[in-house]
């Protein structure tokens, strides 16, 4: 049986972390929106250490709310910031100059199935991530107060 080799995420997370800073310094212009995609922060409280975690993510809107896609480039393992989920819903999230507080929660298998072609629409590079790996990726829906 062949391996498939997992993808090396140090060129990741040094690209994560670049984006993450300009998005702050210019207060998601020129950032919010690249390749027809767009990004927002999702800050969470580390669920073992309590720090601040900060990350860019692909996001979508469904019914008024935000929604983020934990692939992690098909890693087998979750991304840290679901786990800080699981741990603790309330967030933060950035989408430009905007800031809000938010609660997250993973949409239903109703909603998954609703929003999964549309992440694919949006950024065919899902469908490669899936195929990596047998973990179904959660699909996170950050629920902000309504002005």
């Amino acid at each position: 049986m062949t391996q498939i080799k997992q993808p090396g995420f140090r060129m990741g997370r040094m690209l994560s972390r670049a984006h993450k800073y300009l998005y702050v310094l210019l207060r998601g212009r020129f950032v919010s929106h690249r390749g027809g995609v767009n990004f927002l922060l999702l800050t969470t409280k580390g669920r073992r250490t309590g720090r601040i975690k900060t990350v860019p993510l692909l996001y979508l809107v469904h019914n008024g709310d935000p929604c983020v896609i934990a692939s992690r480039g098909g890693s087998p393992t979750a991304p840290d910031w679901l786990l800080n989920i699981r741990s603790d819903s309330k967030v933060r999230v950035q989408i430009c100059g905007v800031r809000r507080e938010g609660t997250a929660r993973i949409a239903s298998g109703e909603e998954r199935e609703e929003l999964w072609p549309r992440f694919i629409e949006n950024y065919a590079g899902y469908e490669g991530y899936q195929a990596r790996t047998t973990r179904r990726f959660p699909i996170v829906i950050i629920s902000q107060p309504k002005d």
